[in-house]
């Protein structure tokens, strides 16, 4: 079999294996778990069209195709569909895992194929009407609707404020899809859902109650970032909208009789068809923390869950480690509950969606029309045996051309500008000062800057938080700023421009200042640093404490701060897309601070080293210089008890970090030595490695598991032999040096 054809029989098992995946965890009604598996039965017939001998099995995919959009909305033949599913996505997993041969596997789905004509045959009889009405024990409880008035007069005035707005939802919605962040938006449509919930619960009308109930549960979990708008998720919330207005239509119908309306709608169960869906939505597609999973699934008694949270209060470990230490819990249940809130995140991850220009789309297409002529180019001249050509050596150059393109545009694609954060502060400063009883004017500049949206989600917080500390702690209230001879009115001025390969946001006030003093005695009260050493600080250690948890200088408590909880936030934001924060102050004058962090997330322009046996790449923007040094050339210096290596290079002394230590790998033995110096917050360092590999292209992937605790690590890569490395964060290495 060639190289092509086995990578495509990997692809193939791989689709296999998620369609499995949905199949074997997929519950009646799950319209969300039928998408993916559509999905992937679409994916699996795109693969199967590249191998002529398995076309033959697309006939078996276009009957699942064809039956999976309708079988939701009958039970019984639901179970059917997904058990005939799931026995031909697991012949097909034998025939590519060779336990099976090609006669065998046709035998056993001409079989399912059998079953599944007669399922689409039974499903169009019942879409033609012969169904049979749902029997009132199977819809609701007896007394489900005992509360249910018999006033015509209040139910006809409901009808109309009900109708109203569900027109008024309906159109929200519309706006919505398109705008799916807006929480102006959502908050609308919350209320529609929510007046309607309350007026039906006065009237007894439980069965309309419960489904805008179960529909304002969604839109609280959107309202509060724990899910995503998918546009599945507004398809059922539309379906939702059709269904209330059916159960408006038989209040209508039935002339507003208490005694008839209770009769047409026990015949209509609004749990099998729809509440229950929502709940699960609600369940399964929710971020949950790792305590909460853990008391569901029985392991943790609730006792045991306050007890770690007292305990974790009251220091900065993690709720596994104190759970572990405390013997409450095994390190595997962790690890397991881990697991399951990392498939959490994968699903709400997943439903959500970029809004693209058709200018970039109509761009990419074009492009890619390109790639498929050069590799048509490309496999001539392979095939002809000239593939050591001129012409071969120009394909492939224009091969390396159109990629950089399309990875130029596939990132300009997910870059969104940093305007609508910029706006949403122009807000937080507002209410900040309101409260605050302050003046203060905040000015924007480079709101079109772009930023890629993962990094655009993650800034807003850090940003705001530094916006509150500025009115609150910088800021001075009118009348002290008059008496310094300030204007009485503050300002702060927030900026973003690109620097370099990343972005640069500073956002700088011109109060009070910081008082080193003051944060330096805060430090000393918590134990941060002894009074002896305290001296030997510089101005950077002194502000780095005002980033440490439930640290804060405020005497009081209100509502913007004294807590400990901000700047912290931070910290921990940006390290999350491997930012920095810098801080710049003059006591009585100004605050600034400066946030650096990456373009993308995606790729970065990396310098491939070798430590070791390992790769390691570093951040090429910021090497300075590449240098063979002699071994005599380190010098030492001591300082107390600490060792400190240094090299003379150009008219100052820079630190060394032998690279070697840090990553725990064997100390070459070479007298020359390779020598990255970079300058990292206007201080300039030396990091050894044994081999410099060259400049490439970096696609960064996230490292999981036990790797994800080296905070000197940004993430890892696989390189075009197959081999991994390792991506440094230079922050975190020279932390650890």
């Amino acid at each position: 079999m060639k190289e092509a054809q086995v990578k495509g029989v990997e692809v193939i098992r791989g689709l296999l294996r998620n369609v499995s995946g949905f199949l074997g965890s997929y519950e009646s009604g799950d319209l969300l778990k039928l998408v993916s598996i559509k999905e992937g039965i679409v994916k699996l017939k795109e693969e199967f069209s590249h191998f002529e001998e398995l076309q033959k099995l697309n006939g078996i995919l276009d009957q699942l195709l064809g039956l999976i959009d309708n079988v939701s909305k009958f039970p019984q033949e639901e179970k059917l569909f997904i058990s005939l599913a799931t026995e031909i996505v697991n012949n097909l997993l034998v025939f590519f895992g060779h336990e099976i041969s090609g006669r065998e596997l046709i035998q056993r789905l001409n079989s399912s194929l059998s079953q599944l004509k007669e399922l689409a045959r039974t499903i169009a009889t019942k879409k033609d009407g012969d169904t049979k009405d749902l029997p009132e024990e199977e819809g609701y409880p007896e007394d489900y609707f005992s509360s249910l008035v018999e006033d015509a007069k209040l139910l006809r005035e409901f009808y109309h404020e009900a109708t109203e707005h569900l027109n008024e939802a309906q159109f929200t919605l519309i706006e919505l899809e398109h705008d799916s962040k807006n929480q102006e938006l959502i908050n609308n449509i919350f209320r529609n859902f929510h007046t309607i919930k309350g007026s039906s619960a006065f009237l007894g009308l439980k069965n309309i109650e419960e489904l805008s109930h179960s529909i304002e549960d969604i839109l609280a979990l959107v309202r509060d970032g724990k899910i995503l708008l998918s546009k599945e998720l507004v398809d059922l919330i539309f379906y939702g909208i059709d269904f209330l207005r059916n159960l408006l239509d038989i209040m209508t119908v039935t002339e507003f009789q208490a005694a008839e309306m209770k009769k047409s709608f026990l015949r209509i169960s609004i749990h099998r068809k729809f509440v229950q869906l929502m709940k699960r939505i609600a369940k399964e597609y929710t971020y949950k923390k790792i305590g909460e999973i853990l008391e569901e699934e029985g392991k943790l008694r609730k006792e045991d869950l306050e007890y770690i949270l007292s305990k974790q209060g009251e220091t900065e470990k993690r709720f596994g480690d104190i759970a572990v230490e405390e013997k409450i819990l095994s390190s595997e249940e962790v690890v397991g509950a881990l697991q399951k809130q990392k498939q959490q995140e994968a699903k709400i991850k997943k439903l959500g969606f970029v809004k693209v220009s058709n200018e970039k789309l109509n761009s990419l297409v074009d492009i890619v029309g390109e790639l498929v002529i050069n590799q048509s180019m490309l496999k001539q001249e392979i095939l002809s045996g000239d593939a050591h050509s001129t012409i071969s050596e120009r394909t492939l150059s224009q091969l390396e051309m159109i990629t950089t393109t399309i990875k130029n545009l596939v990132i300009s694609m997910g870059m969104l500008p940093i305007a609508d954060v910029f706006n949403k502060l122009k807000v937080v400063a507002r209410n900040t000062a309101s409260e605050l009883g302050k003046v203060v004017v905040v000015e924007m500049k480079g709101e079109e800057t772009e930023l890629d949206r993962n990094v655009i989600e993650t800034i807003y917080d850090p940003l705001m938080h530094i916006i509150r500390n500025a009115i609150d702690h910088g800021i001075e209230s009118p009348e002290e700023r008059a008496k310094a001879g300030k204007d009485k009115i503050g300002r702060i001025m927030v900026s973003a421009e690109h620097k370099g390969s990343g972005i640069e946001i500073v956002i700088a006030d011109d109060g009070r200042g910081i008082d080193k003093e003051k944060v330096l005695k805060k430090a000393i009260d918590l134990h941060l640093v002894d009074r002896e050493k305290a001296n030997t600080l510089t101005e950077k250690d002194i502000y780095n404490f005002m980033f440490l948890p439930r640290f804060s200088t405020s005497e009081k408590v209100t509502t913007v701060s004294g807590r400990g909880v901000g700047l912290d936030v931070v910290k921990k934001n940006l390290e999350q897309i491997h930012g920095r924060v810098e801080v710049y102050s003059e006591l009585g004058k100004y605050t600034k601070f400066v946030i650096k962090i990456p373009l993308t997330l995606a790729i970065i322009e990396g310098f491939v080293t070798k430590v070791g046996d390992n790769k390691y790449v570093f951040p090429f923007s910021m090497i300075e210089e590449i240098v063979v040094l002699d071994k005599s050339e380190i010098k030492t210096s001591k300082d107390g008890d600490r060792e400190e290596l240094l090299i003379y290079h150009r008219g100052v002394y820079v630190p060394v970090i032998f690279a070697h230590r840090i990553f725990k790998e064997p100390l070459s033995q070479k007298e020359r030595l390779i020598a990255l110096l970079f300058n990292l917050d206007e201080f300039k360092y030396c990091v050894v490695v044994d081999e410099a590999l060259g400049k490439q292209e970096i696609v960064i992937k996230g490292l999981s598991g036990a790797l994800s605790e080296y905070d000197y690590f940004s993430g890892g890569t696989i390189f075009g032999d197959g081999s991994i490395g390792f991506v440094v964060d230079l922050q975190g290495l020279i932390e650890h040096a």
